[in-house]
Protein backbone atom coordinates (compact mmCIF):
# COMPACT_ATOMS: atom_id res chain seq x y z
CA UNK A 1 0.00 0.00 0.00
CA UNK A 2 1.47 3.35 -1.04
CA UNK A 3 1.31 6.58 0.97
CA UNK A 4 -1.75 7.86 -0.94
CA UNK A 5 -3.68 4.68 -0.18
CA UNK A 6 -2.62 4.89 3.47
CA UNK A 7 -3.90 8.47 3.62
CA UNK A 8 -7.21 7.33 2.14
CA UNK A 9 -7.54 4.71 4.88
CA UNK A 10 -6.93 7.31 7.59
CA UNK A 11 -9.43 9.72 6.00
CA UNK A 12 -12.02 6.96 5.87
CA UNK A 13 -11.33 6.13 9.51
CA UNK A 14 -12.11 9.74 10.40
CA UNK A 15 -15.23 10.09 8.22
CA UNK A 16 -16.78 6.61 8.40
CA UNK A 17 -18.03 5.71 11.89
CA UNK A 18 -18.87 2.01 11.21
CA UNK A 19 -15.52 1.46 9.47
CA UNK A 20 -13.68 3.11 12.37
CA UNK A 21 -15.60 1.07 14.95
CA UNK A 22 -14.83 -2.18 13.10
CA UNK A 23 -11.11 -1.40 12.85
CA UNK A 24 -10.94 -0.39 16.51
CA UNK A 25 -12.61 -3.65 17.56
CA UNK A 26 -10.34 -5.77 15.33
CA UNK A 27 -7.72 -4.12 13.08
CA UNK A 28 -7.43 -7.33 11.05
CA UNK A 29 -11.14 -7.34 10.21
CA UNK A 30 -10.65 -5.05 7.20
CA UNK A 31 -7.58 -6.79 5.84
CA UNK A 32 -3.86 -6.91 6.45
CA UNK A 33 -3.19 -3.68 4.56
CA UNK A 34 -5.59 -1.67 6.74
CA UNK A 35 -4.13 -3.34 9.83
CA UNK A 36 -0.67 -2.27 8.68
CA UNK A 37 -1.77 1.34 8.36
CA UNK A 38 -3.29 1.52 11.85
CA UNK A 39 -0.44 -0.37 13.50
CA UNK A 40 1.14 2.03 15.96
CA UNK A 41 -1.68 4.58 15.70
CA UNK A 42 -3.46 5.78 18.83
CA UNK A 43 -6.89 4.47 17.84
CA UNK A 44 -8.59 6.01 20.86
CA UNK A 45 -7.26 9.44 19.87
CA UNK A 46 -8.28 8.78 16.26
CA UNK A 47 -11.78 7.94 17.43
CA UNK A 48 -12.00 11.14 19.47
CA UNK A 49 -10.86 13.20 16.50
CA UNK A 50 -13.31 11.42 14.19
CA UNK A 51 -16.16 12.23 16.57
CA UNK A 52 -14.98 15.84 16.79
CA UNK A 53 -15.02 16.12 13.00
CA UNK A 54 -18.47 14.56 12.91
CA UNK A 55 -19.89 17.06 15.38
CA UNK A 56 -18.30 19.95 13.47
CA UNK A 57 -19.55 18.63 10.12
CA UNK A 58 -23.16 18.31 11.27
CA UNK A 59 -23.14 21.51 13.31
CA UNK A 60 -22.09 23.48 10.23
CA UNK A 61 -24.96 21.98 8.25
CA UNK A 62 -27.56 22.31 11.00
CA UNK A 63 -26.71 25.99 11.49
CA UNK A 64 -26.93 26.59 7.74
CA UNK A 65 -29.98 24.55 6.75
CA UNK A 66 -32.00 25.17 9.93
CA UNK A 67 -31.22 28.88 10.00
CA UNK A 68 -34.90 29.88 10.17
CA UNK A 69 -35.56 27.74 13.25
CA UNK A 70 -32.35 29.13 14.70
CA UNK A 71 -33.51 32.71 14.03
CA UNK A 72 -36.72 31.94 15.96
CA UNK A 73 -34.98 30.17 18.86
CA UNK A 74 -35.43 33.17 21.18
CA UNK A 75 -39.18 32.56 20.94
CA UNK A 76 -39.07 28.75 20.86
CA UNK A 77 -36.14 28.08 23.20
CA UNK A 78 -35.15 25.30 20.79
CA UNK A 79 -31.95 26.14 18.93
CA UNK A 80 -31.63 23.28 16.42
CA UNK A 81 -27.91 22.77 17.02
CA UNK A 82 -28.65 21.80 20.64
CA UNK A 83 -29.59 18.31 19.42
CA UNK A 84 -25.90 17.70 18.69
CA UNK A 85 -25.22 17.74 22.44
CA UNK A 86 -27.86 15.14 23.30
CA UNK A 87 -27.23 11.56 24.33
CA UNK A 88 -29.23 10.44 21.28
CA UNK A 89 -26.82 12.13 18.90
CA UNK A 90 -23.77 10.85 20.77
CA UNK A 91 -25.11 7.32 20.46
CA UNK A 92 -25.40 7.83 16.69
CA UNK A 93 -21.81 8.93 16.20
CA UNK A 94 -20.34 5.46 15.70
CA UNK A 95 -22.92 4.76 12.95
CA UNK A 96 -22.55 7.98 10.95
CA UNK A 97 -20.72 8.37 7.64
CA UNK A 98 -20.09 12.00 6.76
CA UNK A 99 -21.95 12.98 3.59
CA UNK A 100 -23.94 9.73 3.49
CA UNK A 101 -27.67 10.12 2.87
CA UNK A 102 -28.73 7.41 5.32
CA UNK A 103 -26.65 9.09 8.02
CA UNK A 104 -28.14 12.49 7.16
CA UNK A 105 -31.60 10.93 7.45
CA UNK A 106 -30.82 9.64 10.94
CA UNK A 107 -29.61 13.09 12.06
CA UNK A 108 -32.59 14.76 10.38
CA UNK A 109 -34.99 12.46 12.24
CA UNK A 110 -33.36 13.48 15.53
CA UNK A 111 -33.71 17.15 14.63
CA UNK A 112 -37.35 16.85 13.62
CA UNK A 113 -38.24 14.90 16.75
CA UNK A 114 -36.48 17.41 18.98
CA UNK A 115 -38.05 20.45 17.31
CA UNK A 116 -41.62 19.11 17.15
CA UNK A 117 -41.89 17.06 20.35
CA UNK A 118 -44.26 18.63 22.93
CA UNK A 119 -44.37 21.74 20.77
CA UNK A 120 -47.99 22.80 21.27
CA UNK A 121 -46.97 26.15 22.74
CA UNK A 122 -44.64 26.77 19.80
CA UNK A 123 -47.38 25.91 17.31
CA UNK A 124 -49.72 28.36 19.02
CA UNK A 125 -47.18 31.15 18.56
CA UNK A 126 -45.83 29.98 15.18
CA UNK A 127 -48.69 28.17 13.41
CA UNK A 128 -46.50 27.15 10.46
CA UNK A 129 -43.82 25.60 12.73
CA UNK A 130 -44.23 22.00 11.52
CA UNK A 131 -44.04 23.09 7.89
CA UNK A 132 -40.93 25.14 8.64
CA UNK A 133 -39.22 22.16 10.27
CA UNK A 134 -40.18 19.90 7.34
CA UNK A 135 -38.88 22.48 4.84
CA UNK A 136 -35.52 22.78 6.57
CA UNK A 137 -35.24 19.01 6.98
CA UNK A 138 -35.72 18.58 3.23
CA UNK A 139 -32.91 21.06 2.56
CA UNK A 140 -30.68 19.31 5.10
CA UNK A 141 -31.25 15.92 3.43
CA UNK A 142 -30.73 17.31 -0.05
CA UNK A 143 -27.19 18.34 0.91
CA UNK A 144 -26.17 14.68 1.38
CA UNK A 145 -24.42 12.91 -1.45
CA UNK A 146 -26.77 11.04 -3.76
CA UNK A 147 -26.38 7.25 -3.99
CA UNK A 148 -24.81 5.77 -7.10
CA UNK A 149 -27.47 5.50 -9.75
CA UNK A 150 -27.89 2.49 -12.01
CA UNK A 151 -27.72 3.22 -15.71
CA UNK A 152 -31.14 3.66 -17.32
CA UNK A 153 -32.02 3.86 -21.01
CA UNK A 154 -34.04 7.06 -20.53
CA UNK A 155 -34.12 10.06 -18.12
CA UNK A 156 -35.11 9.13 -14.57
CA UNK A 157 -36.05 11.10 -11.49
CA UNK A 158 -33.04 11.40 -9.19
CA UNK A 159 -33.32 9.61 -5.86
CA UNK A 160 -32.46 12.87 -4.13
CA UNK A 161 -35.27 14.82 -5.84
CA UNK A 162 -37.78 15.41 -3.04
CA UNK A 163 -41.36 16.64 -3.32
CA UNK A 164 -42.67 18.33 -0.19
CA UNK A 165 -46.34 19.15 0.42
CA UNK A 166 -46.93 22.06 2.80
CA UNK A 167 -50.04 23.68 4.27
CA UNK A 168 -48.45 27.14 4.27
CA UNK A 169 -46.77 29.12 1.49
CA UNK A 170 -43.45 29.36 3.32
CA UNK A 171 -41.31 30.86 0.51
CA UNK A 172 -43.43 34.01 0.76
CA UNK A 173 -42.04 34.87 4.22
CA UNK A 174 -38.72 33.05 4.64
CA UNK A 175 -36.47 36.08 3.97
CA UNK A 176 -38.45 38.13 6.50
CA UNK A 177 -37.78 35.56 9.24
CA UNK A 178 -34.08 36.41 9.08
CA UNK A 179 -34.65 40.14 9.55
CA UNK A 180 -35.70 41.95 12.74
CA UNK A 181 -39.47 42.12 13.10
CA UNK A 182 -41.97 43.39 15.68
CA UNK A 183 -44.68 40.97 14.61
CA UNK A 184 -44.04 37.46 13.33
CA UNK A 185 -44.46 37.30 9.53
CA UNK A 186 -47.22 34.79 8.73
CA UNK A 187 -47.31 33.16 5.29
CA UNK A 188 -50.57 32.64 3.40
CA UNK A 189 -52.25 29.42 4.47
CA UNK A 190 -52.56 27.61 1.17
CA UNK A 191 -51.35 24.22 -0.11
CA UNK A 192 -47.84 24.56 -1.51
CA UNK A 193 -45.77 21.90 -3.22
CA UNK A 194 -42.00 22.29 -3.52
CA UNK A 195 -39.33 20.33 -5.36
CA UNK A 196 -35.89 20.02 -3.76
CA UNK A 197 -32.96 19.05 -5.96
CA UNK A 198 -29.17 18.76 -5.60
CA UNK A 199 -27.15 19.73 -8.66
CA UNK A 200 -24.04 17.81 -9.79
CA UNK A 201 -22.04 20.71 -8.30
CA UNK A 202 -23.69 20.20 -4.90
CA UNK A 203 -26.00 23.25 -4.98
CA UNK A 204 -29.35 22.63 -3.33
CA UNK A 205 -32.30 24.33 -5.04
CA UNK A 206 -36.02 24.46 -4.27
CA UNK A 207 -38.63 25.32 -6.90
CA UNK A 208 -42.40 25.50 -6.78
CA UNK A 209 -43.90 22.38 -8.30
CA UNK A 210 -47.27 22.39 -10.04
CA UNK A 211 -49.32 19.28 -10.84
CA UNK A 212 -47.90 18.94 -14.35
CA UNK A 213 -44.31 18.97 -13.09
CA UNK A 214 -45.17 16.47 -10.34
CA UNK A 215 -46.79 14.12 -12.86
CA UNK A 216 -43.79 14.44 -15.16
CA UNK A 217 -41.32 13.59 -12.39
CA UNK A 218 -43.40 10.62 -11.28
CA UNK A 219 -43.50 9.37 -14.88
CA UNK A 220 -39.72 9.53 -15.31
CA UNK A 221 -38.85 5.96 -14.30
CA UNK A 222 -35.86 5.62 -16.61
CA UNK A 223 -37.70 3.00 -18.62
CA UNK A 224 -40.06 5.31 -20.55
CA UNK A 225 -39.17 7.20 -23.71
CA UNK A 226 -39.79 10.93 -23.02
CA UNK A 227 -41.60 11.21 -26.34
CA UNK A 228 -44.06 8.50 -25.28
CA UNK A 229 -44.47 10.20 -21.90
CA UNK A 230 -45.12 13.54 -23.58
CA UNK A 231 -47.79 11.93 -25.78
CA UNK A 232 -49.45 10.29 -22.79
CA UNK A 233 -49.51 13.57 -20.88
CA UNK A 234 -50.62 15.62 -23.86
CA UNK A 235 -47.40 17.66 -23.91
CA UNK A 236 -45.41 19.01 -26.83
CA UNK A 237 -42.24 16.85 -27.31
CA UNK A 238 -40.08 19.94 -27.78
CA UNK A 239 -41.40 21.46 -24.56
CA UNK A 240 -40.74 18.33 -22.54
CA UNK A 241 -37.17 18.11 -23.87
CA UNK A 242 -36.48 21.67 -22.72
CA UNK A 243 -37.96 20.92 -19.30
CA UNK A 244 -35.87 17.76 -18.97
CA UNK A 245 -32.73 19.74 -19.68
CA UNK A 246 -33.65 22.26 -17.00
CA UNK A 247 -34.44 19.50 -14.51
CA UNK A 248 -31.08 17.90 -15.25
CA UNK A 249 -29.31 21.14 -14.46
CA UNK A 250 -31.07 21.31 -11.10
CA UNK A 251 -30.20 17.67 -10.41
CA UNK A 252 -33.83 16.59 -10.25
CA UNK A 253 -33.33 13.97 -12.96
CA UNK A 254 -30.53 11.76 -14.18
CA UNK A 255 -30.55 12.21 -17.93
CA UNK A 256 -29.35 9.90 -20.66
CA UNK A 257 -28.60 10.17 -24.35
CA UNK A 258 -29.12 13.57 -25.90
CA UNK A 259 -29.93 15.38 -22.63
CA UNK A 260 -26.63 17.02 -21.74
CA UNK A 261 -26.20 19.51 -18.91
CA UNK A 262 -24.05 21.61 -21.21
CA UNK A 263 -27.21 22.43 -23.18
CA UNK A 264 -29.51 23.18 -20.27
CA UNK A 265 -31.73 26.25 -20.46
CA UNK A 266 -32.34 28.70 -17.63
CA UNK A 267 -35.14 28.46 -15.08
CA UNK A 268 -38.13 26.14 -15.24
CA UNK A 269 -41.18 27.72 -16.78
CA UNK A 270 -43.95 28.77 -14.38
CA UNK A 271 -41.82 28.22 -11.28
CA UNK A 272 -39.91 30.39 -8.87
CA UNK A 273 -36.66 29.14 -7.41
CA UNK A 274 -34.87 29.87 -4.16
CA UNK A 275 -31.39 28.77 -3.22
CA UNK A 276 -29.97 28.59 0.26
CA UNK A 277 -27.04 30.99 0.42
Amino acid sequence: MNSRQAQDVILRLLADGPFRAAVMADPESRGAEVAGVVLGLDLAALDRFGRFLGRHYYRERVVHYFKYARALSAATNRPPEAVLKTAEFKSLMSRLILGDRASATAVSDLLRNDLTRDAEAIRSAIPFWDDLVAYQSAFFLSDALPPSAASRPFPARAETATLLELQWDLPAVLPALLRPFDQLPIPPRQPTRLLFARSPEGEVTVVRCNDALRDLLEGLTGEVDPAALASRMGLDPGSIEKTLRQLERLGAIIAQGSFSSSHVGSELADTRSARQQ
